[in-house]
């Protein structure tokens, strides 16, 4: 992935009907630009995003503490996945919580999205639990996964 063709910054509540679209064309069970909007007046809540040719081609969406986060999506567009942006972003929030003091990231996955699976691992993510049916278009488990922020490793961060 050129990282120059690709520009980091926050999303704002502004940008709710940009991140919904995106959400739309990952999901099978996407949130709407209300809900989106909604979690924008919430001050835990965080959107980061990176942008080719000033589209938003992935975003990835949390909540955080002083000393955990919960990273609720990583969504890259169909036509930009497998170049690193869904890898790059979470490497930079990973590491941008770390050196803010932040101790723990957690995730959900679908036990059957072994792509995210394989990329949560990579970067320092272990299994710590199972939600029996917890997703309710499917009742497809969700593995819960948790890293370390502080032993996430030099080249990481």
């Amino acid at each position: 992935m050129e990282a120059d063709e690709y520009v980091f910054f926050r999303l704002e509540k502004k940008d709710s009907a940009e991140v919904a679209a995106l959400e739309k064309k990952c999901f099978s069970t996407p949130w709407t630009e209300k809900e989106f909007s909604l979690s924008f007046d919430q001050k835990i809540f965080e959107v980061f995003g990176l942008k080719k040719n000033d589209i938003l081609v992935a975003y990835i969406a949390m909540y955080h503490t002083e000393d955990e986060l919960e990273i609720l999506n990583i969504a890259t567009d169909p036509k930009h996945r497998r170049n690193g942006a869904g890898k790059r972003l979470l490497a930079l929030m990973l590491c941008i919580g770390q050196k803010l003091g932040i101790q723990q990231a957690f995730l959900e996955v679908r036990r059957t999205n072994i792509p995210a699976i394989n990329l949560y691992e990579q970067m320092c993510f272990s299994q710590i639990g199972v939600r029996k049916k917890y997703y309710k278009d499917t009742g497809e488990d969700a593995l819960l996964y948790k890293c370390n922020l502080a032993d996430l490793s030099d080249c990481l961060c």
